[in-house]
């Protein structure tokens, strides 16, 4: 015998060996059953120390229960991660001097579903190099026909019995990719930016209210005005109205407790479909969503005079018309979180 411990000699043909012999699909003869779903690792690499510790503790519970004598099962799979999975494929195509466009859809398609055969294979093995006792003969990815299938029906059943419902959110949307992302997707660094600072003129000519934004462009989408309730600057103005600049049309001045009486001017904008706080705002009052962006990032249908233009070029136009117009007040440096 050795004198010192050698995983490599042992665990591996010791792994194989019980993996062969199928003792890790459900044989148990009590009556009780025990399950775990796996939560499917991402294609997109390997697995880190976060699989590492969540594995430990999923295995021993299913060894527990194994033990005891319960029908037992630790499903196994991986999960396609679409967006984080395709940024990588074209990560590799960009390296090789080409683009998904290059290569059309369908060798697009190919060429994920060969990387999801390298990554894929990657995380099984350093699953079985951990000991996890998974039961690999139902071994599932999230994009199996049968799995889709399965989505599909509860979704189906949960919106005839009345507990979900499809309604308008905002998202984190890739002008790019031309998909939703998610929040941990998203990576928020400071950008030295500006602030630019509108006059919004009273609707009865006598006067205007002072609003501040970091993306001049969201303007044409604006529905509301809101200020603070207490704010005695504003009380007698709440309810009225003000024009919004280049796309005249009237929007209302609202009072809502969200708005920071000593930040900036005390009135703040609200475009309800594009800022998750204005969206909040917007629900609260019932205002109108409207959305100026195309899936592109380029002003749409609703941005009046901007319409087709990308929305860096309609930005500095927006900025250039309230100038001469008089309705820029002033323009600050501003640092400001920007997600990418």
């Amino acid at each position: 015998m050795d004198k010192t411990y050698d995983p490599h000699a042992i665990e591996q043909r010791w792994y194989q060996t019980w993996e062969e012999r199928g003792y890790f699909a459900p044989t148990g003869q009590g009556d009780s059953s025990y399950c775990i779903m796996i939560p499917p690792p991402n294609v997109t690499g390997s697995l880190h120390m976060g699989h590492g510790f969540n594995n430990t503790i999923m295995d021993t519970l299913i060894r527990y229960h194994r033990m005891q004598g319960d029908q037992t099962l630790w499903q196994a799979g991986s999960d396609h991660a679409g967006i984080a999975t395709q940024m990588v494929v074209e990560r590799q195509l960009e390296a090789e001097g080409k683009s998904r466009h290059d290569l059309g859809r369908d060798a697009f398609i190919d060429r994920i579903w060969e990387w999801r055969e390298e990554s894929g294979g990657t995380i099984t093995r350093q699953l079985r190099r951990l000991g996890s006792s998974l039961d690999w003969s139902r071994e599932r990815f999230t994009m199996d026909d049968g799995l889709s299938e399965a989505v599909k029906e509860a979704f189906v059943r949960l919106h005839e019995d009345g507990l979900i419902y499809r309604g308008k959110r905002l998202v984190n949307w890739d002008t790019k990719l031309h998909t939703a992302v998610s929040d941990l997707e998203v990576i928020s660094e400071e950008e030295n930016g500006h602030m630019w600072h509108m006059r919004y003129p009273l609707s009865n000519g006598q006067g205007h209210l002072v609003v501040s934004t970091t993306r001049p462009e969201t303007m044409l989408g604006d529905c509301a005005v809101a200020v603070n309730p207490e704010d005695e600057r504003y009380k007698r103005l709440i309810g009225r109205h003000v024009m919004l600049p280049l796309v005249n049309r009237l929007i209302p001045i609202v009072a809502d407790d969200y708005v920071d009486l000593e930040f900036g001017t005390g009135c703040v904008k609200i475009t309800p479909a594009h800022d998750f706080n204005d969206f909040e705002i917007g629900k609260r009052h019932s205002l109108e969503f409207i959305n100026v962006l195309d899936p592109s990032g380029n002003i749409n249908e609703e941005g009046g005079p901007y319409v087709g233009q990308e929305r860096y070029e309609a930005r500095a136009n927006i900025v250039a018309d309230l100038e001469n117009l008089g309705l820029l007040e002033k323009i600050d440096d501003y640092a400001n979180a920007v997600g990418e």
